[in-house]
């Protein structure tokens, strides 16, 4: 891809989001404060990645064993892709890690919709400071990461994943 603008990168993974993928349109739907969840979502994580944003967003019941979990991207007035669709069992796509460094540690929630994989991540370290965004795979190859164009607001990390029933990410995963 090289030669493509920042923003040409993104119109290209929305459509393939919407056409390859088989995300889910969401609604225009009018959104809480914090940008792409609806009240009464709360924000797990979310950031700015230029005009858009990615987010996840969980249900106010989020618990072991209940509530809800999705992946978005888009403007708040408009999601453009959200996984997985509502009625989808999304602890079966969704898992959670930790990462461990020198002076710092980070965390992330990958979300896999075969072939892609979204993994949202966030970490700080010694050294080179702060480091947050999403990276997509396709058949475990980078083909993008787009990083946070602002600070990260996150819950990730082993407290959520355990209070809400959040498996472990058992393959590696390499910050980008």
């Amino acid at each position: 891809m090289s030669g493509m603008t920042t923003d040409g990168l993104k119109i290209r993974l929305a459509a393939c989001g919407v056409a390859a993928i088989g995300f889910t349109l969401a609604p225009n739907q009018a959104r809480s404060e914090t940008g792409m969840c609806q009240a009464p979502e709360r924000a797990l994580f979310s950031c700015a990645i230029g005009a858009k944003e990615i987010a996840v967003c969980a249900s106010d019941n989020l618990a072991q064993t209940l509530g809800t979990v999705q992946y978005r991207f888009g403007r708040p007035s408009r999601v453009e892709l959200a996984y997985p669709a509502a009625g989808v069992d999304w602890r079966a796509v969704t898992r959670g890690g930790t990462l461990a460094f020198s002076g710092g540690g980070g965390a992330f929630l990958a979300f896999d919709r075969l072939p892609y994989r979204y993994v949202v991540y966030t970490a700080i370290g010694q050294g080179w400071g702060s480091k947050s965004g999403v990276l997509v795979e396709r058949s475990g190859k980078r083909i993008a990461n787009l990083k946070c164009a602002t600070e990260a607001k996150s819950e990730l990390g082993p407290a959520l994943f355990s209070s809400a029933g959040i498996g472990p990410f058992e393959e590696s995963f390499e910050l980008p």
